[in-house]
């Protein structure tokens, strides 16, 4: 084999590598409650809220809502997310739309949250009544376990304000390595192409 040929090889072997790492996607399960909520444990949602087929962003959504609010019943939907690994940085982001006020609690407090192992890491506070604009929510996270639990509350501080969420995800942010590994391998491959054309091809 020619070295021409070893660093064509090595080239594409090198552009495989951010593909690999980029492999696992979305780690939530059935974060676009497109047909159900299967996956998601849903609690203090009564009332025959919680999965709706209607009314996502697009698609079906859940809805958290508890007509009769209680500090110790916050609606919540959660999901065990395995397969992280420790040290590595995860971007976990969603959709989340107003609902009705049930009433209770500051209107300056948060009444949205989303936590990681019960440890909040993004809280909204109601805006205008009757705002119902689906808004985003992202963060960044990175992981100490292969496992977390994820979970996202309504009615949050007391608060009597009830959120539809849609759209969950999370996913693992490329290391910058990954983003040199692929820099290097289109570079190797540009020089490859380079020792290959005649001299007097047009460029």
């Amino acid at each position: 084999m020619s070295m021409k040929h070893y660093f064509v090889l090595t080239a594409w072997a090198l552009l495989l590598v951010p593909q690999l790492a980029t492999a696992q996607g979305n780690l939530i399960f059935n974060g676009g409650f497109d047909s159900n909520a299967n996956g998601w444990i849903i609690i203090n949602a009564p009332n025959g809220f919680g999965y709706s087929s209607v009314g996502g962003h697009p698609g079906g959504d859940v809805l958290l809502d508890n007509i009769s609010p209680s500090p110790s019943s916050d609606p919540t939907a959660s999901q065990t997310i395995s397969n992280l690994t420790p040290g590595i940085t995860y971007v976990v982001s969603g959709d989340y739309q107003q609902g009705k006020d049930r009433g209770g609690g500051s209107p300056t407090n948060p009444s949205f949250g989303v936590a990681i192992d019960s440890v909040l890491m993004f809280t909204a506070v109601a805006v205008a009544p009757n705002n119902f604009n689906w808004q985003q929510f992202s963060f960044s996270y990175t992981a100490t376990s292969s496992s977390v639990i994820l979970s996202l509350s309504s009615q949050i501080n007391e608060t009597g304000v009830s959120y539809a969420i849609d759209n969950i995800a999370m996913q693992a942010v490329p290391e910058p390595s990954i983003l040199s590994l692929s820099l290097l391998s289109i570079g190797i491959l540009v020089i490859c192409w380079r020792i290959k054309r005649p001299n007097n091809s047009p460029i």
